[in-house]
């Protein structure tokens, strides 16, 4: 079953006695640890092989900051007048949430393409489509669950996924968490991770913060991490950049370990990842398979976007990547 079929066959379910397709609540899921917020695909238009829909995430009851904007004509000054601006928070109006995000989403057989939200990636995708196929409508079996695969840029990879010997992922940390000039390099039987460090300063590393720290997070755990962060030297930047790769002779195990390893990455944050092949080492923004697209907007001071045309150019996307050979029908 592709992913389309599944995802068709489940929102022709009944529940309750309500066809999921008719009943926008009934597609309303709870989003994992976080219980004060919910996701739900709201539009969305099935096709032969084509999926194509949104997925919205909200908070109910949430309160939203307004400013009042006012001018006062006693106020003769621009200093007078943002002093008397109100500051105060609401909700939405009755029968309203205000929305956290939307993301715009297509299916087409089992290809997945997302215009991501910061606040809805791939990894909320994987948990709403596994709440929707297995808690919802039993259309997959309770031991089953959704998960996508990151594709590579195979113009940058230099070929497939199986081509690749070892993917780096980088990112910049506004204080040292190891003594200048250490390496580390812990290894187990099937692939080696390393970590290369070196001092540096500059105004963009704050903004990479959060995005460095996760990595280290993720190998050390958070109680490592903030052992490490609490020894680091004061006005120091660590560029840590993370080396997955492999050992091994035989061929399967190559791929095996790169096909995992592309599913495992499908959740890294966006930013510089290198990819080291059969043609060398390759430097890109991302490696990972994505294109820029210029989509209308419902109005131009909205950040809605215009469905129809959304799709359009998502198709266009895919017979593109097609036509190119970056991915295989």
């Amino acid at each position: 079953m592709t992913l389309h079929k599944a995802i068709d066959n489940a929102l022709k379910r009944k529940i309750e006695g309500e066809l999921l397709n008719e009943n926008v609540s009934l597609r309303i899921a709870p989003v994992p640890n976080s219980p004060d917020y919910n996701r739900f695909v709201n539009n969305y238009f099935v096709f032969d092989n084509v999926i194509f829909g949104d997925l919205c995430l909200f908070s109910p009851g949430q309160m939203q900051a307004l400013i009042q904007i006012s001018v006062d004509p006693t106020h003769p000054t621009l200093e007078e007048v943002m002093k008397a601006l109100e500051i105060a928070e609401s909700k939405a109006p009755d029968g309203h949430e205000y929305l956290n995000g939307i993301s715009y989403w297509m299916v087409i057989d089992d290809h997945f393409y997302q215009i991501q939200h910061v606040s809805i990636q791939s990894k909320a995708m994987e948990e709403y489509f596994t709440w929707l196929l297995r808690d919802k409508t039993n259309i997959i079996g309770q031991n089953e669950y959704v998960e996508l695969q990151a594709e590579f840029d195979r113009e940058q990879i230099g070929g497939d996924l199986g081509d690749i010997s070892s993917i780096e992922i980088g990112g910049l940390i506004p204080e040292t968490t190891l003594p200048s000039g250490t390496s580390i390099a812990p290894q187990d039987s099937d692939g080696i991770v390393e970590f290369e460090t070196r001092e540096s300063l500059g105004e963009k590393i704050a903004a990479s913060w959060a995005k460095a720290r996760k990595i280290i997070e993720d190998i050390f755990g958070e109680v490592e991490t903030e052992k490490l962060i609490a020894s680091m030297p004061a006005d120091a930047a660590l560029d840590v950049r993370v080396n997955i790769g492999y050992r091994a002779t035989k061929r399967k195990f190559n791929k095996e370990f790169m096909g995992n390893l592309a599913a495992g990455l499908r959740n890294a944050p966006d930013g510089e990842l290198r990819v080291r092949g059969k043609n060398g080492e390759i430097k890109g923004d991302d490696a990972r398979l994505s294109t820029d697209m210029t989509i209308r907007k419902m109005s131009s001071t909205s950040s809605l976007l215009e469905l129809d045309h959304a799709l359009e150019q998502m198709l266009e996307v895919h017979r593109r990547f097609l036509h190119d050979g970056k991915i295989v029908d």
